[in-house]
């Protein structure tokens, strides 16, 4: 049996640093207690929304719902390779562990900025960067072995800044089976494409939103939609350091291939480490 460990967690929205920082200490301890795959929360590293949902991402001549303040990702997005994922695959190859490695991606140089005049709509530049919500893989040497771009960005708040993943479906062999690697909002459609790749589990981060409680979608609907697929689920999802009028956080769960919950969070508020024993694959 392998243990693997889907960490709960809050980030704070454009603190990369202080983001960084607490999610090494997460995956320290759960390395510390025999995980040896280890899933992060959905930009983790960067942060998706903030905690009270009024503050977004905002890209210049992107939509923007009325209920978000806008703030601009250059500054805290990053490249891959780079800082964040030279990091964390350091530390996977420390520990010996099989990490990923969640963030708001950039693609291309940062062009000057310049305000639009009176009367001028803003537009984005044809040179603009482009951005991508993302997650990586490390394995055990310290190599970054997958590289996934979220192919069906969630409308509602990635409008604002997200470009569609261009880098397809992506696996990669462990030692103890096949993993593939979907971000939140791509469980509505990403499991057919992985059907014929014949998956051991898929490495799952969420920074689920909802308005009704989450309860129905994690421990009812989400097993239904898995289960005719027949592997392993490790989802780790957000939460938030004290309680928020929305609903969506917690609820960090793991799946067998039978569709049953294997293990689940107990918590709401702070952070939580899901742990589970999986088989390998035959």
């Amino acid at each position: 049996m392998v243990k693997v460990a889907a960490i709960q967690c809050s980030s704070e929205l454009g603190a990369v640093e202080e983001n960084r920082a607490k999610l090494t200490d997460l995956v320290r301890e759960a390395a510390s207690n025999g995980a040896k795959i280890i899933v992060l929360p959905e930009t983790a590293i960067t942060g998706y929304v903030s905690q009270d949902l009024k503050t977004n991402w905002h890209v210049r001549g992107r939509p923007l719902e009325a209920a978000f303040k806008g703030r601009d990702p250059r500054e805290a997005a990053e490249t891959v390779p780079g800082r964040s994922t030279e990091h964390f695959c350091a530390l996977a190859k420390e520990l010996k562990i099989y990490l990923t490695i969640p963030l708001l991606e950039r693609v291309g140089d940062l062009p000057a900025v310049e305000a639009a005049g009176e009367g001028e709509a803003e537009t984005t530049p044809p040179d603009a960067p482009k951005y991508f919500n993302t997650v990586c893989l490390a394995n055990t040497a310290g190599d970054l072995v997958a590289h996934y771009r979220k192919l069906t960005p969630w409308p509602y708040p990635e409008k604002s800044w997200a470009t569609p993943g261009d880098r397809g479906v992506q696996t990669y062999d462990t030692e103890y089976g096949r993993v593939g690697l979907a971000i939140c909002f791509d469980i509505h459609t990403i499991l057919e494409p992985y059907e014929p790749k014949r998956l051991w589990a898929l490495l799952y981060p969420i920074a689920w939103v909802d308005e009704e409680h989450p309860a129905d979608w994690f421990w009812h609907r989400l097993p239904a939609r898995v289960k005719p697929f027949h592997h392993y689920l490790i989802g780790a999802n957000w939460s938030v350091d004290r309680p928020q009028r929305w609903r969506g956080y917690g609820f960090s769960t793991i799946l067998g291939p039978d569709g049953k919950i294997m293990a689940t969070a107990k918590s709401l508020y702070g952070s939580e480490i899901v742990y589970a024993e999986l088989e390998p694959a035959r």
